[in-house]
């Protein structure tokens, strides 16, 4: 499609008027062509534009050539441009120390030119992708393992970024270019075939006339189309039977009861909203589990994932807590909560019963502690018997009816004899205040937020 076609048919579709687009221009073809068509409709769409140049500092003088080139078109144009610089090269080195792996000079030139953008950009922001980039895109994707979300290529539209040349190939931006009589930049980086991108564009592209003359692009382009919509109707889809399958506590369940492949976006809807891994190998180690069970590292050494009677949930594994000496006042082992510790004597007898049948589930004989009590995080091997059982309780086991989420941060008091108190489940038959107790301990936990419980 010629770019000009190809651009009023965007803004139609979408219905952008009276907007204010900023071109995102580098000074090749088709940022070129893409200033030049957003400036041919301008009035009949009430546009206002603007552009942006991204300064990268990769190609020595060259860099500051394409500047200068931006700068002078701009002028001409009569278009406001905006110049900003940004480090790519710092940028990516402090990405690969942070991530510990190593980050190319693509990726972090296309992070930084997106951060500028989302800083810097008024209004829309209009790139000029063609359907040659997405062409090459698909081609990628497929080489390197895709879902259909990858083969969906390029979007058009996401959020405020806008791609109206994505129905022209390049050879109809440079045809219309040249029969325009309009100069543009080339970037000597493209003819290296050191990025994978151009790989695909020198040798791969090439081949694709002698499969499909003249219509590798179109084709393409169709099919991304119609992916596009399937994969929007499958993500509602899986958006729903999540939201069904979801539990008060955030955890899932009856998971196994879906088609695998809902099955699969509802574990990668789990996981990114969880902000963890949610790639190809983790959801397929997740999804195992859901027929018969059991758990799978997500993060090593930090985040399982358990399937137990039908439910999926996860376990955060912290740092095991400092044991602190219980005393009067606040005590803290996890950040965000605090552990008030009250004493309330017989001598005040009113005081002493109201406080005992509010809080009698977090009420202690205090007299009875053994040397000094020790406020600490979940052990190995516990077991409590309160005075409202007529039997021990396996800590282990009982924490399998507690909220997941609060599973790791629960609190527990000792002393020389053993436990005295866990958090939720109660107080130790031999700690139970009775009508012998003349001191009793109160403790109130709580988020440093709310108030005290």
């Amino acid at each position: 499609m010629r770019p000009p076609e190809s651009v009023r048919s965007f803004l139609e579709r979408e219905k952008i008027q009276g907007e204010h687009i900023t071109c995102a221009l580098s000074g090749g073809a088709d940022s070129v062509c893409l200033l030049y068509c957003l400036l041919k409709f301008r009035q009949k769409y009430h546009l206002e534009i603007s552009a942006i140049h991204i300064q990268h500092h990769l190609r020595g003088e060259e860099s500051l050539r394409d500047e200068r080139f931006c700068a002078e078109l701009c002028e001409k144009l009569h278009v406001p441009l905006k110049i900003i610089s940004v480090d790519v090269q710092a940028f990516r080195q402090e990405k690969a120390e942070k991530e510990h792996k190593g980050y190319s000079v693509e990726n972090a030139a296309r992070e930084c030119r997106y951060r500028a953008f989302a800083e810097h950009s008024a209004g829309l922001t209009a790139t000029a992708h063609n359907a040659t980039d997405n062409l090459e895109t698909v081609i990628f994707r497929l080489a390197r393992g895709t879902g259909l979300k990858g083969l969906c290529g390029i979007p058009q539209r996401r959020d405020s970024y806008i791609r109206p040349l994505l129905k022209s190939s390049r050879k109809e931006i440079e045809a219309f270019l040249t029969e325009q009589k309009i100069a543009y930049i080339t970037d000597s980086s493209n003819q290296e075939d050191i990025y994978t991108r151009n790989f695909i564009r020198h040798h791969i592209l090439p081949l694709l006339p002698g499969i499909c003359p003249g219509g590798s692009e179109k084709n393409i382009s169709m099919m991304t189309e119609i992916l596009t919509q399937e994969e929007n109707f499958l993500e509602l889809s899986a958006r729903k039977a999540y939201a069904e399958h979801s539990c008060p506590d955030g955890c899932l369940k009856d998971l196994e009861q879906l088609h695998p492949a809902m099955q699969r976006r509802c574990l990668r809807l789990f996981l990114e909203e969880r902000k963890l891994p949610s790639g190809y190998l983790t959801v397929t180690a997740v999804q195992k589990l859901l027929a018969g069970g059991g758990q799978a590292e997500i993060v090593r050494g930090t985040v399982t994932a358990h399937v137990s009677q039908h439910i999926l949930y996860l376990e955060y594994s912290h740092p095991e807590p400092p044991e602190k000496l219980l005393i009067p006042g606040e005590n803290q082992i996890f950040p965000g909560y605090l552990v008030k510790a009250e004493l309330i004597s017989r001598k005040n007898s009113a005081e002493f019963e109201k406080i005992h049948r509010i809080f009698a589930n977090s009420a202690l004989d205090y007299d009875i502690i053994k040397k000094s009590a020790v406020l600490h995080g979940r052990k190995n091997g516990l077991y409590l018997k309160t005075a409202d059982r007529n039997h021990t309780v396996s800590v282990k086991k009982w924490l399998q009816t507690q909220p997941v989420s609060e599973r790791n941060t629960l609190h527990y008091l000792s002393d020389a004899e053993g436990l005295l108190w866990v958090q939720n489940l109660g107080t130790a038959e031999r700690a139970a205040v009775t009508e012998q107790t003349r001191n009793m301990l109160i403790l109130h936990v709580h988020r440093t937020d709310t108030e005290c419980t």
